[in-house]
């Protein structure tokens, strides 16, 4: 196992994980995810800046992740710009929920176009079989 693939196994065993960093993970390591579910909040994001902090080889491939779904790939192209802001949020200098707001920018028109979410109302919206 090389260093790379040392770092990977080590994070994927944390408790640093969830559905959207696992699929990522998964995606980066050659394995078909179980769950094809991206970042759908901060904490979503969180995860998975992290694990590309823990595994940075792998931030250079994250447009491997735009063949995942159409959300993935609507999110890779700001994934900078996402990470500075959640860095901001996290540290008090950004607005409480900016990194949510901007995400939900990216995803609403998708999601205007996906039969599987249903748009409950006030921002809440359930996905189904994705």
């Amino acid at each position: 196992m090389n260093e790379v693939e040392k770092r990977a196994a080590q994070w994927v065993v944390s408790r640093d994980t969830g559905l959207s960093s696992m699929c990522l993970w998964a995606t980066m390591m050659g394995v078909k995810p179980g769950d094809n579910s991206h970042p759908r909040d901060g904490a979503d994001l969180g995860r998975c800046v992290r694990l590309l902090s823990a595994v940075p080889e792998w931030k250079t491939r994250l447009t491997e992740m735009g063949s995942v779904s159409e959300y993935w790939a609507a999110l890779i192209p700001h994934w900078d710009r996402l990470a500075d802001i959640l860095a901001k949020e996290l540290a008090g200098t950004g607005g409480k929920g900016s990194t949510y707001k901007a995400m939900r920018e990216i995803f609403d028109p998708i999601e205007t176009k996906d039969r599987s979410v249903i748009r409950l109302g006030n921002g809440v919206s359930m996905s189904f079989g994705s």
